[in-house]
């Protein structure tokens, strides 16, 4: 390992994969990210004023978020690569990105970058790689290397097909290229994630990353089979063409392609189908970008209520936001691959719920995370995990609308919003999925704190991993809890039953400032029926309150009119008489004693 210091620029769109890598490259002494940019025009403005810097870490998936379509679009990371190395040419680059067409991998190292290298290569081969380049090297994994070769052997064999035969091949064979790439990195990142260990803050963030990636495989599994399985088996020309084809150009990996593909079926329906499907994953792309914007900014609780997550330092406070968002996700991406019927849904939302908030505990702990008593080791995961049965009747059961949610972005549902229907897509939908989404995250959040507080509240190395620094002290700990419990009994027999009874739900969402409140109207007879006790006797004074008010007040108005119509008209006028014949005496009175003088 050398002992010098290199400096790294990390140009990448996915904010968590950026925070996933810097805090991966932190262990490594020798290396040092001294700049993130998210986009081209952040790169380039950065890039001016800095001339000591040796390595460019890029992804060529820079302009994804720029693409009006949603669709991951390379052409701008290419281009980005090729001004790069014209302005720099001396600042080596190593392109960092998913797999990509062979044609594409040529044209970056054609544009004069110094290495190529996935993003689900092992962290061996990735530093490797990392420290090769900023070193003055050049890198070019042995995949890499197959693809191109094989790439060009294929393209001087094709030049004597018929031009018909030679592009239903090569979109054949660009369909299934992609489909091995993408199965065979799914894999790897699978396996790095199994490996993965939760003892350090660092690890968890690993983790969250690959967990992402496989979950970005996955959709993008499906949606090259939907869109190019079909029409690459449609256009293919007949089996004898092909079939002394096969080897020699369906080998982009070194692995023989299975010819085996479902028959196009292209009716009307399908088509429908195939639209609806990818407006939905648009729509949940754009949700839940948005919510990751607004988890980078000010997370501070302005809705006056004391909420679990307010002990936790900033930090911890929006790693564990982001973890429960990536659970949310993950959720959706599972129950969409599982084809699951909106019959089946409605039964299986406690324990979709159940399941996120286990995860999102396992994700934020480390599964292995222990803390050291005087006689034995107790897993943190472990005691929390036993809390299940209360924080699902205090919490996750009463999130409301996420079955709203789930049907919408699955189903394409449409939202029912004051009495009018909102399509999926619309920007009243929209803006009520971001509330049912941002109460969601932290109810989860919320959900996953309470259990710390209840079991691990005093122990002095969970007090300075995770709680904020003014209330580290055991008195503010427990007023902190004393709060909490008081915000527990109001809402349980004043709050909710007031709620239910004026039909309204109240969401926790993210502003400008930070955390609000806010109210959203949607019938609740059901459960103003099912209330009892002391919650049936609020409501019973509600209605009591409602149905005397107007009338007392009206009983008050007239009493208080009367009251005054005496004071003026009768004794004021009564006293004005009385006082007008005193003055009128003594004028007569003076008047005389004038004249008798």
């Amino acid at each position: 390992m050398s002992d010098e210091l290199y400096k790294l620029l990390l140009i990448e769109a996915d904010r968590i994969f950026r925070m996933g890598m810097r805090s991966w490259l932190a262990q490594f002494s020798e290396l040092e990210v001294v700049a993130e940019a998210e986009t081209v025009a952040e790169a380039l403005e950065f890039l001016q004023g800095v001339v000591d810097l040796d390595l460019v870490i890029l992804d060529l998936n820079i302009g994804a978020k720029n693409s009006e379509s949603g669709e991951i679009n390379c052409q701008v990371g290419l281009e980005l690569c090729q001004r790069l190395k014209s302005e720099y040419p001396r600042l080596p680059i190593l392109v960092l990105s998913s797999p990509q067409p062979s044609e594409l991998v040529e044209m970056v190292l054609l544009a004069g970058v110094e290495g190529y290298c996935l993003k689900g290569n092992n962290p061996d081969e990735l530093i490797t790689a990392i420290r090769q380049v900023a070193s003055g090297n050049r890198y070019l994994g042995d995949r890499q290397r197959l693809v191109i070769d094989q790439s060009k052997q294929s393209n001087r064999l094709i030049r004597n097909l018929p031009e018909q035969t030679v592009v239903a091949i090569v979109k054949r064979n660009f369909y299934l290229s992609g489909m091995r790439g993408i199965d065979r990195v799914l894999a790897e990142v699978k396996a790095n994630l199994a490996s993965t260990n939760n003892d350090q803050i660092g690890d968890q963030i690993t983790k969250m990353v690959l967990a992402g990636q496989a979950r970005e495989l996955q959709a993008a599994r499906w949606l090259v089979n939907r869109l190019w399985g079909q029409q690459t088996e449609a256009a293919m020309p007949p089996a004898n063409t092909v079939s002394n084809l096969d080897e020699k150009f369906t080998v982009f990996d070194g692995e023989i392609s299975d010819r085996t593909t479902k028959k196009a079926n292209n009716t009307a329906q399908d088509q429908t189908e195939e639209q609806s499907r990818n407006n939905a994953l648009a729509v949940q792309a754009s949700l839940w970008d948005k919510t990751v914007n607004k988890l980078q900014s000010s997370l501070l609780n302005i809705s006056k209520t004391p909420l679990e997550i307010d002990i936790l330092k900033d930090e911890k406070k929006r790693q564990l936001l982001y973890i429960a968002l990536r659970q949310i996700e993950q959720s959706i991406t599972d129950l969409r691959f599982s084809q699951i019927q909106p019959s089946q849904l409605e039964l299986k939302i406690p324990d979709i719920l159940k399941s996120i908030w286990q995860e999102t505990i396992i994700n934020f702990f480390g599964k292995y995370y222990v803390l050291n008593n005087i006689d034995s080791e107790v897993n943190v995961v472990d005691v929390l995990l036993k809390d299940e049965e209360i924080v699902q009747t205090e919490f996750l059961d009463k999130i409301p609308q996420f079955d709203n949610l789930l049907f919408h972005l699955l189903f394409e549902t449409e939202l029912v919003i004051d009495d009018s229907s909102a399509a999926i897509g619309t920007p009243e939908a929209m803006q009520r999925v971001e509330m049912i989404l941002d109460n969601l995250i932290i109810q989860i959040a919320n959900a996953v704190t309470q259990p710390l507080l209840n079991n691990f509240a005093n122990i002095e190395e969970i007090k300075h991993n995770f709680y904020r620094y003014n209330l580290l002290a055991t008195r503010e700990i427990e007023r902190f809890r004393n709060d909490l419990s008081w915000k527990y009994r109001l809402e349980k027999y004043i709050a909710e039953p007031q709620l239910i009874f004026e039909s309204r739900h109240v969401l926790l969402t993210f502003a400008d400032r930070g955390i609000k409140r806010i109210t959203i109207y949607t019938p609740r007879n059901q459960e103003l029926q099912q209330l009892e006790g002391v919650q049936l006797a609020v409501t019973l004074v509600l209605e009591l309150q409602d149905a005397i008010a107007p009338r007392l007040k009206s009983a008050i108005a007239f009493i208080g009119s009367g009251f005054v119509y005496v004071l003026t008209n009768v004794i004021g006028r009564g006293i004005g008489l009385i006082g007008r014949g005193v003055v009128q005496g003594i004028g007569n009175a003076w008047q005389e004693n004038r004249n008798k003088k």
